[in-house]
């Protein structure tokens, strides 16, 4: 599966926490996971219903307990789990991601406009498959700069909690929204499904 494709379809990620809640039969309508907790013994079993699913699976690697924030743990969580990517704000974690050929999302928190520029300049030279701007809110007021600077796919995540915030967020160019408000999952936004 490809990670732009299913985002296209099903731009709301699902982020889980507290793993134990997760329901992965209950989310017929999201194709992406991100996995925000958690331990590394959690993850084979989530891992195995959500290929089952069809659901691609992204584990934050600065947040999972017992895995290496390091080459060699991202060679345990592509070889041996089988994630299908990760997050992350280390920008050194996305090249060994990429060597294994998973899906690397560099994370980025938006507190002001430097470090809107330190997080672009990042960006630049990390080279992620996408982005995930923190706090989501902001995105709409931002895309511009963003753009003027890089060409990563982008997505939003963390505050996000209503329809309107997605529908605004994807029409200012996202591919995508994480969130942990179970209520919007189910959310789709048919008008922006066919848009670039």
């Amino acid at each position: 599966m490809d990670f732009l494709d299913v985002l296209r379809e099903r731009p709301i990620i699902a982020a889980f926490r507290d793993v134990k809640s997760l329901k992965i039969e209950e989310l017929d309508r999201i194709g992406v996971l991100f996995i925000l907790g958690g331990t590394i013994f959690d993850l084979p079993d989530i891992i195995d219903k959500a290929v089952t699913s069809g659901k691609l699976v992204f584990v934050d690697i600065d947040l999972i307990k017992g895995v290496g924030k390091d080459a060699p743990g991202i060679q345990y969580l592509a070889r041996e789990i089988h994630v299908h990517g990760i997050i992350t704000t280390r920008s050194n974690l996305i090249k060994s991601a990429q060597k294994e050929k998973m899906i690397s999302v560099q994370r980025i928190f938006v507190l002001d406009s430097e470090s809107l520029t330190g997080g672009l300049n990042v960006i630049e030279k990390s080279t992620p498959d996408a982005v995930e701007i923190l706090p989501g809110l902001i995105l709409p007021k931002i895309m511009d700069r963003i753009r003027e600077r890089v060409s990563v796919p982008v997505i939003a995540g963390g505050l996000i909690t209503k329809c309107e915030e997605i529908q605004e967020i994807l029409s200012s160019g996202a591919i995508g929204v994480s969130t942990t408000t179970s209520s919007l999952f189910a959310f789709q936004a048919p008008s922006l499904l066919s848009s670039p």
